[in-house]
């Protein structure tokens, strides 16, 4: 026998259904011609109608997937089983909402037995509900106790993956973060570079070592910070501060020309972890051909040791109008190897240029005549200056040709008047002849003296004019015939 109410199974000779409690009868009525038959009639006898009861739904319900092939199971998920036992809650509070269907009107004596027992079975009923709905609220309960589990475990999952998101994130945001946080950001000092050192050794913790520097102050100076992994936190030590008196400190690639992926870096030398970086220190106020410096710098992050390499020169423009230091080498030692490690990194700096030694040699000849020249400026040097700049010019008079001499023009005397020997006059020259043997003259148009003789060629004993602005000098070594207007000297002989 099956329920009509439910359509489950029940067993003979059963008055309530042992599945929703509902009265088991025997007889139902057809819905089309509305005769009595049997509750298990698939068809209708009277009217021959396929009868549309829940007995009838039920077993095709039971045929249809006795008739469907079986799938596999899948596992469900937490949530699915949630929303599994929520639906069949609500299916069994709907249940319970139905009304229950009423009796015909032309039903027999035992209809009128099942009217008798309506009282026992609201009571039956009554109680199966009250069950139910504790049964309902403990479910409830469980499932709010295992959403507050998954909740839990969510907020866990999110605080993982807020770990990950800041493991993720530059390291200079991170230290500049963390230097606000922990009071470090109180000298004001600019944020230079931050580095991350990741390791594969599960006993070295994630660090990220960083730069700070202060350049607008009495003391400039650079301090280094090192970030350690500490969990979810980072553990925040200040290692290391340098002063650079008296200088300007200039931290970026920009200035250094240098490849912003080459320098700052983590590297390994001699297998400790350092960081390499560097920087200008020009010397307070200097521009073209001042005082210049590069700094590199290596700092072992487990010692906390930093190591410089400092090149020092004049500044200079490259065709760019960039500057660089031009220097002849570093000023330390390169003895050790962090030392090394600087100096083959400071082939990749465009803003150092070591000196080759044909560089060096030239530098030095300018120099030389540098200073030469300086030595021989000035009035009271007239005569040295003369010797110098036309010495070749009188080896080749002496050998018997015609020359350009080099005079210089001086808007001062050159000559000492209270040893003046001789002086001639054509109206437009003076030559004047010195005690020494020297010869100088001075155009009156310009106003200007010059050196027209040197005594070190062998003292001049008399001058004379000889033609229009010529003069003639007798020397000891010889007579010399000199164009006053075009400078040209010869040999009178």
């Amino acid at each position: 026998m099956r329920c009509q109410h439910c359509g489950h199974e029940v067993p003979d000779g059963s008055v309530f259904c042992n599945h929703c409690g509902y009265r088991i009868n025997s007889e139902v009525t057809c819905s089309y011609c509305h005769q009595p038959m049997p509750s298990t009639s698939v068809f209708c006898p009277h009217c021959g109608k396929a009868v549309d009861n829940a007995v009838n739904i039920a077993s095709r319900d039971i045929d249809q997937r006795e008739q469907q092939p079986q799938q596999p199971q899948q596992p469900q998920t937490y949530n699915q089983q949630r929303q599994q036992a929520q639906r069949a809650a609500q299916r069994q509070a709907n249940a319970w909402q139905q009304p229950k269907p009423q009796p015909a009107p032309d039903q027999d004596d035992d209809q009128d037995d099942s009217d008798n027992s309506g009282g026992s079975n609201f009571n039956r009923n009554l109680i199966v509900g009250i069950v139910v709905a504790v049964l309902l609220i403990a479910l409830l309960s469980l499932l709010r106790h295992c959403n507050s589990q998954e909740n839990d475990r969510l907020e866990a999952r999110a605080d993982s993956a807020a770990l990950v998101a800041e493991g993720s994130q530059e390291p200079m945001q991170v230290f500049s973060s963390e230097l606000s946080r922990n009071n470090f950001t109180e000298d004001k000092a600019y944020t230079a570079c931050a580095v991350r050192f990741s390791s594969t050794d599960p006993d070295t913790p994630e660090r990220i070592v960083g730069v700070t520097y202060k350049d607008d102050t009495d003391r400039p100076f650079i301090k280094l910070y090192t970030l350690t992994r500490d969990g979810a936190q980072w553990k925040t030590e200040l290692a290391q501060t340098k002063y650079f008196d008296g200088r300007s400190i200039i931290m970026d690639n920009s200035s250094l020309i240098a490849d912003a992926m080459s320098i700052p870096r983590a590297v390994t030398v001699d297998g400790k972890q350092c960081l390499y970086f560097g920087f200008l220190n020009h010397l307070k106020g200097a521009g073209e051909g001042g005082n210049g410096r590069v700094t590199l710098c290596l700092f072992d992050i487990d010692a906390k040791k930093l190591t410089t390499l400092t090149y020092d020169g004049n500044i200079r423009s490259r065709t760019d109008g960039r500057q660089y230091v031009y220097s002849r080498g570093p000023l330390e030692s390169t003895g050790s190897s962090e030392r090394r490690f600087l100096q083959q990194e400071a082939a990749s700096i465009g803003a150092i240029h070591v000196a080759t030694q044909d560089e060096i040699d030239a530098e030095e000849q300018a120099k030389k005549e540098e200073e030469e020249a300086k030595a021989l400026e000035g009035e009271e040097n007239a005569g040295a200056k003369w010797e110098h700049d036309n010495a070749e010019n009188m080896d080749k008079l002496k050998e018997g040709e015609e020359v350009k001499m080099k005079p210089t023009q001086y808007d001062k005397p050159i000559i000492n008047m209270k040893e003046i020997k001789d002086k001639i006059d054509n109206g437009k020259y003076l030559v004047f002849l010195d005690t020494k043997g020297s010869v100088v003259g001075f155009n009156k148009n310009s106003r200007k003296y010059f050196t027209i003789y040197g005594a070190k060629n062998g003292p001049a004993s008399s001058i004379s004019f000889h033609g229009d602005n010529t003069v003639l000098i007798k020397t000891s070594n010889g007579s010399i015939s000199y164009d006053l207007v075009h400078d040209k000297a010869k040999s009178a002989n």
